[in-house]
């Protein structure tokens, strides 16, 4: 006859003295702890046998202990389970995290395509510039003002190279011709230049008859080989035409 079950709860290993085992109501389970007190109330069932499990008389301590290794790497295995997921978890949404930091910061460096239109270069065709030269008008001089006697006037170019012809020395020269027409007489001055262009004498006065050079003054005398005035014409140098004439030669050199 078998004896009745006892009710679900800790009782007395039947097959291992001083531990107590966990009866679920049926057959005993593998959790066991060291019994404190010994519970007489709490007998383990003598005639209920575990389904499929023999009488638990006879297991080595040894085999207990082993069992009782194993379910602790299952209990480690459960929880590594559970909180391995949970790390991995965190991992994978770090690598996410870093994965979109990294793509948002690549998305910040891609600098933008310039959208700057670059100046427009306008070429500028040179510049030839023509230079017309335009003729200057020659201005001839104005004829020669005589203050000191209106009758004087500007010799004709012919009548300066006849007095020109009888310089003694070679490359002498006569300029500011100026003539006084008295008549008979033509009285001519002018200012002589020596062969460098220097002034030699600053007024000389010549007589002019028939077309024959007679030289007056002094100067006259000494740079032209004419005769003389005072002995062929009886006009001395003291003369008031042969003055007249020399003055206004003067009045052209200052």
């Amino acid at each position: 006859m078998t004896s009745p079950s006892p009710p679900p709860g800790w009782h007395p290993d039947p097959g291992e003295p001083g531990l107590i085992r966990y009866w679920d109501g049926n057959q005993w389970t593998e959790h066991t702890q060291p019994a404190t007190e010994p519970t007489a109330e709490e007998s383990a069932p003598t005639g209920a046998a575990e389904p499929g499990r023999p009488a638990r008389a006879g297991v080595p301590r040894a085999v207990k202990i082993v069992g009782g290794v194993v379910a602790a790497f299952v209990v480690i295995g459960v929880l590594g389970a559970v909180f391995g997921d949970d790390e991995s978890s965190d991992d994978s949404q770090a690598a996410a995290q870093s994965t979109t930091s990294s793509a948002a910061a690549q998305e910040t460096s891609t600098p933008a395509p310039s959208t700057t239109t670059p100046p427009a270069t306008t070429t500028v065709p040179p510049t030839t510039t023509t230079t017309t030269t335009s003729a200057v008008a020659v201005v001839p001089p104005a004829p020669a003002t005589y203050t000191s006697d209106p009758r004087c006037a500007p010799a004709n170019q012919s009548l300066v190279d006849l007095v020109s012809s009888g310089f003694s020395e070679s490359g002498m020269t006569l300029t500011n011709g100026t003539v006084i027409d008295a008549g008979d007489y033509t009285f001519i001055g002018g200012t002589t230049l020596d062969a460098t262009g220097g002034v030699e004498n600053r007024s000389d006065v010549w007589v002019v008859a028939n077309g024959t050079v007679y030289s007056s003054t002094g100067g006259a005398r000494n740079t032209t080989s004419w005769p003389r005035a005072s002995s062929e014409l009886d006009v001395s140098p003291g003369d008031p035409d042969v003055q007249a004439v020399d003055a206004c030669v003067v009045d052209l050199t200052r």
